[in-house]
């Protein structure tokens, strides 16, 4: 009985041995590290929608020999892309990884690389990417028009990426502008919203004035949007307006000023309207 108890506890250190030969968690990650450069992406920085990026990738194993290298992409925190998966073999490895940028202005993609050995151990780095609009000129639109929502053959929305009124039945994610007076409102109310989630801050006139190319606005929206809100106050005429629509475009920010209010006080007369300027990526 005393020499099989003996056994027993020799073969206890025996299968422990064993047991760690595939590795565990307690070895050394892998190292894997972006080298800066001047034409190296290596921290996070802001750059425009299909810009070509270049990543130089350098890894090195932790314990054992390196199996595997890794590169992707998530927009927005969505489901990642991947950019690259390939085997290695070595303690050591070094290449470069191109990648042409994928999202819409004001979009984060994180890039993450990871590199992985032989024992199953991984280890990571991450850049962050804010997608930026190229500059380009605006151009400018006056004497345009949406009318009191009660008065249904007139255009009491606006599509500003194209320019044109709408009627109220027109498709949602087109109305960027959309007169707010309801059904029991006897007077106009004055009040724009939009029906496709846009987003609306008040500014100066020197902005208006100052707007000419997509990095302003795209500054002043920067600067403004913490103020956004779901729909106008009560217009003025003067009052100006930095507009972020709710539609899927590459730049989707216009500067709009009122010039004119027509409001009719007679109940039942839905003649209103309120007229503006307004300006626009040059597209």
């Amino acid at each position: 009985m005393k020499l099989k108890h003996l056994l027993l506890a020799l073969t206890l250190p025996v299968a422990a041995f064993l047991g760690s030969c595939g590795g565990d968690s307690n070895d050394p990650k892998p190292a894997i590290s972006l080298t800066a450069g001047a034409s190296f992406v290596s921290g996070d920085i802001s750059v425009m929608s299909d810009s070509l990026l270049s990543f130089s990738v350098s890894a090195t194993s932790g314990s054992g020999t390196l199996s595997g290298i890794t590169a992707n992409y998530s927009i927005n925190g969505k489901a990642a892309v991947t950019v690259k998966d390939t085997s290695v073999n070595g303690n050591s490895v070094a290449f470069v990884i191109k990648h042409r940028l994928a999202g819409s202005v004001d979009d984060v993609v994180v890039y993450t690389f990871t590199a992985k050995d032989a024992n199953g151990q991984t280890g990571s780095v991450s850049v962050k990417i804010t997608v930026i609009p190229p500059t380009a000129p605006l151009i400018g639109f006056a004497s345009q028009l949406v009318y009191n929502a009660r008065n249904t053959g007139f255009e009491n929305a606006y599509d500003l990426n194209k320019g044109v009124g709408l009627l109220t039945s027109a498709n949602a994610t087109l109305k960027d502008l959309m007169d707010k007076t309801t059904s029991t409102m006897d007077q106009f109310s004055k009040i724009w919203g939009s029906d496709n989630n846009g987003k609306f801050v008040k500014v100066t006139s020197n902005d208006f004035t100052n707007a000419s190319t997509t990095t302003y606005l795209y500054n002043l929206w920067k600067a403004n949007s913490a103020l956004a809100t779901a729909q106008t106050a009560v217009l003025a005429v003067g009052d100006v307006y930095l507009v972020k629509s709710g539609q899927d475009l590459p730049f989707n920010l216009y500067i709009i000023k009122v010039t004119k209010i027509q409001d009719l006080t007679a109940i039942g007369n839905h003649n209103d309207y309120v007229e503006f300027s307004y300006k626009k990526i040059d597209n």
